[in-house]
């Protein structure tokens, strides 16, 4: 396979996160108490390039199950490289992140997006060491799970893991 035939069959891989996706989530860390979460994840693109465009929202579920705050917000693109995926994100405590990864061609050929990126990238955020973001999506089903290193914690811990199913396509990918 050549490179243009790599970054094509990497932006259909990738065209299985198109669509809006709800569902909660799970925090913990060792320098925080860990916490739930409710997330709102919408990712779409224009049918044409090899990137996507998504928004992350995420609010602290209380004792109830209820949200009550906003907790975290980001904004990006993944993008379809022909060795994999790259991911740049802006999110609101400031930092900007670029990540870096491939896609498990097995886990592809039994019709699962399974990916697994590291950062390349941390800015404005003088604390963190290195991240890990995992992703598998089967289906209308999607997880994922967050790994990070800090100069308090520097060994990758766990920090995020979230099951949201897909609510609702955007034709463009269908």
């Amino acid at each position: 396979m050549n490179e243009d035939q790599r970054l094509r069959a990497n932006m259909q891989a990738l065209s299985q996160l198109v669509g809006k996706w709800r569902g909660t989530g799970r925090g913990e860390f060792p320098t925080i108490q860990p916490f739930r979460y409710e997330e709102e994840l919408t990712i779409q693109g224009n049918g044409v390039d090899t990137y996507l465009f998504y928004e992350q929202r995420t609010w602290r579920l209380d004792q109830r199950g209820e949200p009550s705050a906003p907790l975290h917000w980001e904004t990006g693109f993944m993008r379809a490289l022909p060795e994999g995926v790259e991911i740049a994100n802006a999110q609101n405590g400031h930092r900007v992140e670029v990540l870096q990864g491939a896609i498990d061609d097995a886990a592809l050929r039994r019709g699962v997006l399974q990916m697994a990126l590291t950062s390349t990238l941390l800015g404005n955020d003088p604390r963190m060491v290195r991240t890990r973001r995992e992703f598998y999506v089967q289906g209308d089903r999607l997880k994922y799970q967050v790994a990070m290193a800090t100069t308090k914690v520097p060994a990758l811990h766990p920090h995020l893991e979230a099951t949201l199913e897909r609510t609702a396509w955007f034709e463009q990918f269908r």
